[in-house]
This record gives structure tokens, sequence and C-alpha cells, in this order.
């Protein structure tokens, strides 16, 4: 990638990109990429920002793997209090398509945040949007939630008070449920919010929550509902059943959303 990709619309630089073929929710024609939608004059990129947006387009792959259950979670939360997201209800594919990404001008450990916007068919005025932080999610909500660069200077300055910086992330309990026909997820994020999910073959249940560690070793978890539980928790390598190769898991003392053992995946 070089500056020559680039052109200078009235407010920012922008490029066009392929999306990854075989993505979830992927357009069929190059999506528009924005270098600095906020925070930046109209000077022409230097290395390290065209380096920047180079590595999220490399990144792609996984970093649209890694947001889609936390926008599926999302999708899930806005159902009526009790409902569950049935089997035969629309996809996701069907429901979201790509329409831009945004790379911002901050970074944190290096790495660079990065917003995805969706045509969004449940919200058509304010649409969808992600804020990425590598594979981690770091916010989801409207279209705005993708190039707001305060939401990425706020997560990129955090101090993470009170929190536990290795369980942030998203968790799940698929590569330990041999033989089990549920899985369950858990989404920790850096700002103390999050969710849980249960899915079985009749459809999932979402749970919004906010969370924090009280003390070491121990997450407690708060539902929306007010409902608050307090876990024991161990963050270390284990090798799924089958499977040789250890995986970065969590396992809890009491269960999460009936489980004692996740997986990391983002």
């Amino acid at each position: 990638m070089r500056q020559a990709d680039f052109t200078r619309d009235e407010f920012v630089w922008t490029t066009r990109v392929p999306l990854p073929p075989d993505s979830w929710a992927a357009a069929e024609d190059p999506v528009t990429l924005h270098y600095a939608p906020e925070g930046r004059e109209d000077h022409p990129l230097d290395d390290a920002e065209i380096a920047s947006a180079a590595w999220v387009v490399d990144h792609l792959p996984a970093l649209l793997t890694a947001l889609r259950p936390a926008v599926r979670a999302h999708h899930g939360a806005l159902q009526p209090e009790g409902e569950e997201v049935r089997r035969e209800e629309p996809s996701l594919e069907d429901l979201l398509g790509i329409s831009a990404l945004y790379v911002h001008p901050v970074a944190r450990n290096g790495i660079p945040y990065v917003g995805v916007e969706f045509d969004c068919s449940w919200d058509e005025e304010h649409g969808l949007g992600v804020l990425m932080h590598g594979t981690r999610v770091v916010d989801v909500g409207g279209a705005d939630t993708a190039f707001q660069l305060r939401i990425a200077e706020q997560d990129a300055a955090d101090p993470r008070t009170g929190l536990d910086d290795d369980l942030i992330g998203h968790w799940s309990s698929a590569p330990f449920d041999h033989g089990v026909m549920e899985c369950s997820e858990l989404e920790l994020r850096a700002d103390g919010r999050g969710w849980s999910s249960s899915t079985n073959g009749f459809g999932e249940y979402v749970t919004r929550l906010t969370w924090c560690c009280p003390e070491p070793g121990v997450v407690e978890l708060r539902a929306e509902d007010g409902d608050v539980a307090r876990h024991h928790y161990t963050v270390a390598p284990a090798a799924p059943p089958h499977s040789a190769d250890q995986v970065t898991s969590v396992t809890f003392e009491e269960p999460v959303e009936f489980c004692h053992q996740f997986a990391k995946s983002g």
C-alpha cells in the first residue's frame, strides 16, 4: 500500500480495498477505507500511517471473524426481554453488509484501532458500527461507533483500573464442549461492559452485563436486571479434549452460563 493508493476528498484520505471473499457480510465490490475520519489535518499520509492502514487490510480476515460474535450478541440483546433468538430467523449475513472501514490515528501497544460500519436492515436510520483494537471488540453501537475518534482515544488511554487485563476479550466454551449440545460465550470489554450468552438447539439467549475484579482471582458480573454473581477464576493454557494444542483458557469455580471453562478467541 502506497500514498498513491489514497485520494483526498473534502474531509479525509480514502482508498478502496477488497474484503476477504469468504468473510461473512462481505460485499462483492471493494469498500472504502477512510484513514483518520477525525483528528487529522489534510497533509499526505506518512509511512507510519500507510503501514497502519496496510496492517488493517492484512488482518481483515481475523478482524471480521472476531467481531461477528459481538454483532450477533448485540442483535440478540435487542430482542424483547425473555425472548430467544430463534434458529429460523434471518442470519446476520441476510441482515448486514459491510459498507466502510475506518482506521484511526491512534494505537495501543502498536496496534491500530479500526472501525467497521455496516448497512443494517433492523435500524436503517442509525446503522451499525463496531470499533476494534486488533481482534478485541472495543464497542458496538450505531454507525458512528466506527468512526468516533473519542472512543478509540479513551480506550487507548484507559488504565484498566479494577479490571484484570487477562480477562479482557471474547471467550467461548465451544472448544471444551465435546459431546455437549449447547455452547456458552462471554465477552468482557475494557470499559467494564460485556455480555454472556447460552446457545442450544432451540436458540440463543443474551445477557448484557458489567464487570469488575473486586480482588485478585475474583470477577463480579452484574446483569442488566441487577443480578450480581461473583466467580473465582484462573487463566492458564489448557488443551481442549481431543487436541494436543493448548489455548488460553479461563476456568471458573462457579459456572458462567452453565459452563466452567472457556477458550479465548478474541
